[in-house]
């Protein structure tokens, strides 16, 4: 099932809580190199945009799923990405 969702995220049409699709891209290309896990493990979950020009893009990562964001910038350009903490 994940490679299904990776699939979608190389589409031209994916949104995920308004992120632009290249910010989407961009933060699960950005996480499996960070995180050192293959970009197919990863799920764009949900987005947001808590400021002008910054979008937040929740992901989960691997077979346990474990949670991590990502942050870009205007240009779809990543910021950050960090695992969350569990609750």
């Amino acid at each position: 099932m994940a490679g299904l969702l990776l699939a979608a995220c190389n589409s031209t049409a994916i949104r995920v809580g308004g992120a632009p699709d290249a910010s989407v891209k961009n933060c699960v290309a950005a996480a499996a190199r960070e995180l050192k896990v293959p970009p197919a493990s990863i799920v764009a979950d949900k987005g947001t945009t808590p400021r002008d020009g910054v979008y937040t893009v929740n992901l989960r990562v691997g077979p346990q799923g474990r949670s991590a964001v990502c942050t870009t910038d205007e240009n779809s350009a990543v910021i950050g990405v960090v695992y969350k903490r569990p609750e």
